[in-house]
């Protein structure tokens, strides 16, 4: 009766978009207006600089290479009919590391209004070290298993000078496929979740007012998801101290991102699709057949809460993020119950799988590096 198109990556994709954590084209209040004291000590001894305005220096045909490093963990655990998977191999229990450098490539052009630019963000592991059982097999240090593969990246993103990530018409419609990936450590590209998606802006959202050390700001953005409540993603940011890279003086920046709680079942969506299935002029009996599986159908997903905390080093002189460190956390759980293509019968999967990453960024060539 249905076609097994639900693939382990096209599912998730739904959920990249449900948790549009960043500031994409959304809603904002408290946009960072008024920054204020804190007690934050500093990370160093260099001398406190005076308060100011924050920005990043961008301009078309600037072109930026970071250094990324990456560690994923990965606990999953599946029972059920994986096939309604699709064509992806899900194991019952699962326990990776993976980890890897590579360089990312940051291209910058004009964006759609003036004062945006678009980011043009590529990069590739090639050489990804993986650790760990599945299904309590050693995997092979060689080969990345399929559920946790990571593709290459290449997404643009659309910034302002104040590090504002903003979508455009469609995506911020709420277009429920515009985080469609092929990658289950980025999480989409859409609408991406804070320190979970490599192909991501260097740098946090800056205050519109002069910051000194010890001063904090915060916003709380919401965005469209596929439910009826929109997803709340808060951020904040405080100037915790002055550091030096590579002889330049950076202030040191602490962030920490929270994303709301989201639940949603497309039970209903999948219910009007095969509804519609239903031949005209059904029987009695076929009606029954359909109303039956209806009232078993089910197809929910759960996304905890997820949370990321990052440092990032700026150079305010030049405009830049020189390095980033994020480490972010994410619970994801599917249950799933909807009939077998074959034969119309009911069957189920479940699944819960947890992802812990850190994520490095460092800057190595480009403008002002």
């Amino acid at each position: 009766m249905t076609k097994r198109f639900l693939s382990l990556v096209a599912v998730l994709a739904l959920v990249a978009v449900a948790c549009g954590g960043n500031t994409e084209g959304t809603t904002t209040t408290g946009s960072g207006n008024g920054a204020s004291s804190t007690e934050a000590a500093e990370t160093t001894t260099t001398a406190a600089p005076e308060a100011v305005l924050l920005s990043y220096a961008l301009a078309a045909g600037d072109e930026y290479h970071y250094e990324v490093g990456l560690h994923q963990h990965i606990e999953l655990q599946a029972s059920g009919d994986a096939s309604l998977m699709g064509d992806e191999e899900v194991p019952g229990d699962a326990s990776v590391d993976l980890a890897g450098t590579a360089t990312f490539t940051h291209a910058v052009s004009d964006g759609p209004e003036p004062g945006t630019y678009e980011i043009h963000i590529t990069g590739d592991f090639t050489d990804v070290s993986v650790s760990g059982l599945v299904d309590g097999e050693p995997v092979d240090s060689g080969e990345t298993p399929e559920f946790a593969a990571l593709e290459p990246i290449d997404v643009t993103v659309t910034v302002d000078d104040q590090g504002n990530l903003i979508l455009g018409d469609e995506e911020a419609a709420g277009d429920p496929l515009a985080g469609m990936f092929g990658d289950l450590g980025a999480l989409g590209e859409g609408a991406p979740t804070p320190g979970l998606d490599l192909g991501q802006f260097i740098g946090p959202p800056f205050s519109d007012e002069e910051v000194a050390v010890g001063d904090t700001w915060s916003e709380e953005i919401e965005t469209p998801g596929l439910g009826d409540d929109p997803v709340v993603t808060s951020i904040t940011s405080t100037v915790t101290g002055v550091d030096e890279v590579d002889g330049t003086e950076v202030l040191v920046i602490e962030s920490n991102t929270s994303t709301s709680l989201i639940e949603f079942d497309l039970g209903q969506f999948f219910a009007g699709m095969f509804g519609a299935f239903l031949p005209e002029g059904a029987t009695e009996e076929e009606e029954a057949e359909v109303e039956e599986m209806l009232a078993q159908l089910q197809f929910l997903i759960t996304v905890d809460g997820s949370t990321a905390d990052s440092t990032t080093l700026f150079d305010p002189e030049a405009g830049l993020a020189k390095e980033s460190s994020t480490t972010a956390f994410t619970n994801i759980a599917m249950d799933m119950n909807i009939p077998d293509e074959e034969t119309g019968e009911m069957v189920g999967f479940e699944m819960t799988m947890t992802l812990d990453q850190d994520i490095t960024y460092k800057l190595i060539s480009g403008p002002s590096a």
